[in-house]
């Protein structure tokens, strides 16, 4: 069956989705102990690489013109809650990322060479994987909701078939961000990651 990817806003309006199609929604804009949060939302606490979360891990890399490297890094070994970004960073200009483990990284090549395939590992073997798959070979059809799904130019919502095609256009275009939804829908798909990333 198929698997779409959708855009939602936390307060207005949500893509919309395919008549009798599933409803995924892979953020933590849901109840706290809901399955799919939990397994899914870059913000629930995991400890993830010694961060509060994988969000505070991928934040973390982020160097902005103005604001000291190092004190960004030690915000986010220090944050104890889901945090979206660094504070008095909005609007700052990102002049490169980078982590312990990487070069100074543009835009495209952290998403290929860190968030993708860290995010992808993380969540590979969840039990909801497992559980949406069985939902596609049941005969569902289904829609993955995230904030930093696929964007109208204009900024708006929208819904969009998941096709390998699809993927490699999104991870490489720097107008939107590319979320972790797409990871999700590259699972469910059985899309090769090496085939998304290069």
């Amino acid at each position: 069956m198929t698997v779409y990817i959708a855009s939602m806003n936390l307060r207005g309006k949500w893509a919309e989705r395919p008549d009798n199609a599933l409803l995924l929604n892979v953020t933590s804009a849901q109840g706290k102990t809901n399955k799919n949060r939990l397994a899914f939302s870059p913000m629930t606490e995991t400890g993830y690489r010694g961060y509060y979360n994988f969000e505070a891990f991928w934040q973390s890399g982020k160097v902005y013109k103005d604001i000291p490297e190092e004190k960004t890094k030690q915000f986010w070994k220090a944050v104890k809650q889901p945090k979206r970004r660094y504070p008095g960073s909005k609007g700052k200009t990102v002049l490169y990322s980078k982590w312990e483990h990487t070069d100074k990284l543009d835009y495209v090549s952290s998403r290929k060479k860190v968030y993708v395939p860290l995010y992808y590992d993380m969540v590979k073997d969840e039990k909801q994987i497992s559980f949406w798959k069985e939902q596609l070979s049941n005969g569902n059809d289904i829609v993955i909701y995230d904030f930093d799904g696929p964007r109208l130019d204009d900024g708006s919502v929208t819904c969009l078939k998941v096709t390998r095609k699809l993927l490699q256009e999104k991870i490489n275009d720097t107008r939107f961000p590319f979320g972790h939804g797409y990871v999700v829908a590259m699972l469910l798909k059985d899309i090769s990651l090496q085939k998304i990333v290069g």
